[in-house]
């Protein structure tokens, strides 16, 4: 027998398996190759590794991966970007391309598997979540099946804080404040250095931007070849942002600028990539948008989201977060035409009970009382601000809470006592014994005149000794008592109530008590007095986050039946 005779038969479906395979090597070696040299088709198919949600595609994200691929290849060096948030900047920035970047068959001091990266944030549980996300893409199946044997994590530093790769790349997590000593990158991300609940306070937004001096000065491990980007939404005007626009070396900078809505005076043109000489633009990105108002991503943000951002945010803040314009400081916060008028129309409007013209107040789910306190009988001292709060629904179920009453008193802790008359009614009594009335006594007049249901007392030196004799004199009114530590400064809790008023939630009564408030909180804070702003924004601020002017009114039945019911369970320091 042959040789030729002894094979076994010809197969032909046989070689079209194996030219099928080899066709869909060859196609998935040209996707590999071709996801290595654009970080825009790389987001698109890693983003299911690591997000649940679809991806979208959008002109934004393709210009965010146009500039760090810039910087992959070298042609940039310093790179801040400024977009709204929950845009997927940071997806891109701090999880995708530093996986995109170790892919690349490309080996350069930017590029490859050799590229160590400081990744920073302003909190440490933001920084190694992300970090953890980049891990997490690189184990996925996908990564894996393309660049497994070329990204590979060494067994012994594997952390969420660090890992490192077996060709000496490597991703260090950090956070705001903490030390940087020791530690380095050749390209160094800092993604969202503050923190948005305390960019008003001084002292937290100075701790984020000398921390970022500190990173630009001596962390970056070439001084002259590393990389510096600068990801986040703009906050303050004396943010990370604030402070690069600002400097001296701004030029060097390429400023990647997307505001929510197209603003034509501000549209970002860039330069991706220069001539040897550096003069002449190779490669430049502009922003494609031509009509004003044109938003930035319709199908995510179309005009009712980004309204109901706005009302959410207020005007302060969206102008820098949507808008990455932040309003200069200094200027009015709680402006006068915020507060809402209720007068006969606003009532009827209401279906309230209008007599003789003046309208009567709206019956209310909740009744606050909110005291910045100060006992002292010295006029130059400032006095004790007290207001009144009511909450209740419109005829559209949605909340709405009324200036109820105010006062600013300079006045002792107690008055001096006075024996009521036989026969004497208790409005007679109290008429008469007013002007001797210490700061106690007016406190529980007002609880009292209006069935407060809850008492706020700042948790300062004054506040504690008063919120003490309230209880000690008052414990089985029908009110509870809650100390409360101001969180930031007085600015940055005004900032934080003004979209509850810029929103149009806050009713006031024309009142000559009503304008004292007007006019202290729009000359805040440059007037003499910041009593009864101070009692207000502690109001507000309570108001918003016991739920009771979001959509949960149910909160309300909820906190005065729990003080209905236990009458004797009302601490000074609630848990």
């Amino acid at each position: 027998m042959s040789l030729l005779t002894s094979l076994p038969p010809f197969d032909p479906s046989r070689l079209q398996m194996a030219e099928k395979r080899l066709k869909e090597e060859l196609k998935r070696r040209q996707e590999t190759m071709a996801l290595e040299t654009s970080l825009i088709d790389f987001v698109e198919g890693a983003w299911p590794q690591i997000s649940p949600a679809e991806y979208k595609k959008c002109w934004a994200i393709d210009g965010l991966c146009e500039h760090l691929e810039a910087v992959t290849n070298g042609h940039i060096k310093r790179l801040l970007i400024n977009m709204p948030p929950r845009t997927g900047k940071t997806t891109v920035t701090s999880i995708c391309w530093p996986a995109w970047t170790w892919a690349r068959r490309q080996k350069t001091f930017w590029s490859g598997s050799r590229v160590r990266f400081l990744c920073g944030s302003y909190g440490q549980k933001l920084s190694l979540e992300n970090s953890n996300l980049t891990r997490r893409l690189i184990l996925s199946p996908w990564y894996q099946d393309r660049w497994g044997t070329r990204v590979v994590l060494t067994e012994d530093q594997n952390t969420k804080e660090q890992f490192d790769l077996t060709d000496g790349g490597k991703r260090i997590a950090v956070s705001v404040g903490s030390s940087l000593l020791g530690i380095g990158g050749d390209i160094v991300a800092v993604d969202d250095p503050h923190n948005t609940a305390e960019i008003e306070s001084d002292a937290d937004r100075e701790t984020a931007t000398t921390w970022f001096k500190e990173i630009r000065s001596t962390r970056l491990n070439d001084p002259k070849q590393s990389a510096l980007v600068v990801n986040m939404q703009r906050l303050h005007d004396e943010d990370t942002s604030g402070q690069i626009i600002n400097g001296e070396d701004y030029e060097e900078w390429t400023h990647f600028m997307v505001p929510m809505e197209f603003d034509p005076a501000r549209r970002c043109v860039t330069v991706l990539k220069w001539d040897a000489a550096g003069s002449v633009p190779l490669e430049t990105w502009k922003d494609p948008r031509t009509e004003e108002d044109e938003l930035m991503w319709e199908d995510r943000f179309g005009p009712d989201e980004v309204a109901a951002l706005k009302r959410d945010l207020g005007p302060y803040m969206a102008s820098g977060r949507l808008q990455q314009s932040p309003i200069p400081r200094g200027g009015s916060i709680l402006r006068r035409d915020y507060w809402q008028p209720w007068d006969e129309i606003a009532a009827r409007e209401q279906g309230v009970e209008v007599v003789d013209g003046d309208p009567k107040y709206p019956p209310f789910e909740f009744v606050l009382a909110s005291a910045d306190t100060a006992y002292t009988e010295k006029e130059e001292n400032d006095p004790t601000g007290f207001t009144i709060w009511g909450v209740w629904r419109d005829r559209q179920d949605k909340p709405r809470v009324m200036l109820c009453w105010a006062w600013a008193k300079h006045c002792e802790l107690h008055g001096k006592p006075i024996e009521r008359k036989v026969g004497e009614t208790k409005k007679s009594f109290d008429m008469r014994s007013m002007p001797s009335w210490g700061l106690v006594e007016w406190i529980a007049y007002s609880c009292r005149r209006f069935k407060v249901d809850k008492l706020l007392i700042e948790a300062k030196a004054s506040g504690l000794t008063v919120a003490q004799e309230m209880q000690r004199l008052y414990r089985e009114d029908g009110w509870s008592i809650e100390l409360i530590k101001p969180v930031g400064d007085k600015v940055a809790r005004a900032h934080a109530v003004e979209p509850a008023f810029a929103a149009g939630l806050i009713y006031a009564p024309d009142e000559d008590w009503a304008e004292k408030v007007f006019a202290q909180a729009e000359v805040f804070p440059k007037g003499k007095h910041d009593d009864l702003v101070d009692s207000s924004t502690q109001a507000i601020q309570w108001l918003r986050r016991s739920g009771l002017i979001s959509h949960n009114f149910e909160v309300a039945a909820e906190l005065r039946e729990a003080m209905q019911f236990k009458p004797e369970a009302r601490p000074l320091y609630d848990a």
